[in-house]
């Protein structure tokens, strides 16, 4: 089970050395990597924003999560648009429409609102649903970090036994579902096991990342 406890410690993770994975500035001036995130689900709006700073003029934001690589974002918005929980909305490109006018920063787990936290887990299961042949793909294409640890072994219920079926069974043929992964090595809840290990990744305190990209620790860029 994931621990739903905030972590009182706001220990940064270490810099990733990899391309930022997030699209970041002002529409005007978007830079694409090879890891961006095109669009976001809404955690929580704040009409009066978060104030960056007591002399500047406060604007409405939301925080949200990127349905790709599960970046956690504070954004601008525009004043007219509609934020209700869990809205999907488009990131800031030059071709796209968007109600976001700016990403101020990326930012971690420990940022977040409490409404923004208390969303989190439903947020990241309604993107482990909607991308479901994403994740099932790493069940059939999972390899060894090392020569004593599989990335499967990665996945929280997942030990050394489980791991030797799931590679046997999708020699004989590729899995194409939860269910099909559930049926086959006989195990329950896949959905449950993938939303832990993302849970324990953006808590930022893992070493190896499956299914999230490292995360700086919210400062301005």
């Amino acid at each position: 089970m994931v621990n739903n406890q905030r972590s009182g410690s706001n220990k940064r993770p270490e810099k990733s050395s990899e391309s930022e994975d997030f699209i970041i500035g002002p529409v005007t001036r978007v830079k694409h990597t090879k890891k961006n995130e095109s669009r976001i689900l809404v955690l929580d709006y704040l009409p009066e924003g978060k104030g960056f700073g007591q002399t500047k003029q406060r604007e409405p934001t939301i925080q949200g999560i990127g349905t790709t690589w599960f970046s956690l974002l504070d954004m601008v918005v525009d004043k007219k648009g509609s934020y209700l929980q869990f809205t999907e909305l488009p990131l800031p490109k030059i071709s796209e429409e968007t109600p976001i006018k700016q990403i101020k920063r990326r930012i971690t787990i420990n940022d977040l609102t409490n409404t923004g936290y208390e969303s989190l887990e439903e947020a990241v299961l309604k993107i482990i649903n909607k991308n479901e042949k994403r994740f099932v793909s790493f069940f059939n294409k999972a390899q060894p970090i090392t020569n004593r640890i599989h990335s499967l072994q990665l996945v929280p219920g997942i030990g050394k036994k489980l791991m030797w079926e799931i590679l046997q069974s999708r020699k004989s043929m590729p899995f194409v579902s939860f269910s099909d992964i559930e049926e086959r090595v006989k195990i329950s809840d896949i959905r449950k096991m993938v939303l832990n290990r993302i849970m324990q990744e953006l808590e930022g305190d893992e070493k190896h990342r499956l299914f999230t990209a490292s995360a700086d620790s919210g400062q301005k860029r």
